[in-house]
């Protein structure tokens, strides 16, 4: 590297200059992680019977962190093998993300996300007589400024999705298309915050998005293609390393484009907390809503609810102790129908030595659809992952 320094011009100006705004370390410094998980799963489920599997998932994440910078590559993958002998991709993943600190009131952030999933054929959200699942495509990129006005802080955000689902292969060879479900979105939104004092703040948050489908509903022959427009207001609390918190309500609509269908408000609300009284405990939980086109019912409009909480326990160094809970609601505006569900889990992560976490889990689900028969789901897994 060749550096030619330059004095004395202008009162200083240049050098004063270069002192202000020091350029940022051009030495590269990169951390690399990896770990590979292998799984054995089995799942019984109250209408479609059993079935067991073996899971490889490894990951690989890059971080790179400069003076105002911070970059973040992830991978991962997650391949699944059946007691049928069938193999299926269940997860591919890449993601980063990179924030960058323009000046000490100014930040910069973006990310993106590809995925590619695939359900197992026996998952209650698809039909009884699946052979095999649709893969999902979903490639997404967002990215955030923010900037501080004294008491007040602004930060304005742009995502843009694109999602495909393909079709499902039935046990009669026969396939459904599933392209109404692939969809274009884009979002722009923005969040404006006032300090009450160094702890609490207040803020409103307002988002327009537009989704536009691939194809026309099967059971409408009319494209779901509409606005969506949110404001919410909120309160934050924030006690660094021990409690945050917020909560959020509003009110959310979705606007068709075709005339002919109802256009549909909805109340939605937001919330998170993280609580981590000491070193050995962490406890949180989180409420978000959306609105769009309904699943259920052809026409109409869904309100989504859900609700989570995580749990974590350090008994020791080797030894930690995991559970979760959850619950989701789907409520159709125009003809008030709901489907529901929840589950409860439990796990442990046992180290053996700095490489290697044994883990062993347990899943229950119960799944209530708007007019198909319930279903409950016991899941058991154990593995072990070998980590840098």
């Amino acid at each position: 590297m060749l550096a030619i320094a330059v004095g004395t011009v202008g009162c200083g100006g240049t050098a004063a200059l270069a002192q202000e705004h020091p350029r940022e370390a051009s030495a590269p410094f990169v951390d690399i992680d990896w770990s590979v998980a292998l799984r054995g799963s089995y799942a019984s489920n109250t209408l479609t019977g059993g079935a067991a599997e073996a899971v490889v998932a490894p990951s690989a994440t890059l971080t790179r962190n400069g003076e105002r910078t911070q970059t973040t590559l992830t991978s991962s993958g997650a391949f699944a093998l059946d007691s049928t002998g069938a193999l299926r991709v269940d997860e591919l993943r890449v993601g980063g993300t990179s924030a960058y600190d323009l000046d000490e009131w100014t930040k910069l952030s973006g990310s993106f996300d590809l995925s590619q999933t695939q359900l197992r054929p026996s998952d209650s959200s698809l039909p009884a007589n699946t052979a095999i699942a649709p893969i999902d495509l979903t490639g997404s990129a967002s990215g955030n400024v923010t900037r501080n006005l004294g008491q007040f802080d602004l930060t304005g955000r742009l995502r843009g999705e694109r999602f495909i689902e393909g079709p499902t292969t039935l046990t009669d060879s026969s396939t459904i298309d599933n392209s109404n479900q692939s969809s274009w979105l884009g979002e722009a939104g923005f969040r404006l915050g006032y300090e009450l004092t160094p702890l609490v703040s207040v803020f409103v948050d307002g988002s327009e998005s537009y989704e536009a489908f691939d194809a026309p509903s099967p059971s409408l022959g009319k494209y779901l293609n509409g606005r969506t427009t949110q404001l919410r207001g909120g309160l934050s609390y924030a006690l660094p390393g021990t409690l945050s918190a917020e909560v959020s309500a509003g009110r959310a609509w979705y606007d068709y484009t075709d005339a002919s269908i109802s256009d549909a408000p909805g109340w939605v609300y937001g919330a998170n907390v993280t609580f981590t009284p000491d070193e050995t405990l962490t406890l949180g939980g989180a409420l978000d809503s959306s609105i769009g086109p309904s699943s259920n019912v052809p026409g109409d409009t869904d309100v989504d609810y859900t609700l989570t909480a995580t749990s974590g326990y350090q008994v020791n160094p080797w030894l930690k102790l995991r559970g979760t809970a959850s619950y989701d609601q789907t409520l159709s505006v125009g003809s008030g129908d709901t489907a529901s569900g929840y589950s409860l889990g439990a796990g442990l992560d046992l180290m053996t030595s700095r490489h290697t976490v044994w883990t062993a889990d347990y899943l229950f689900a119960h799944d209530q659809p708007a007019s198909d028969p319930a279903s409950d789901t016991h899941t058991v897994t154990v593995g072990v992952t070998f980590k840098r």
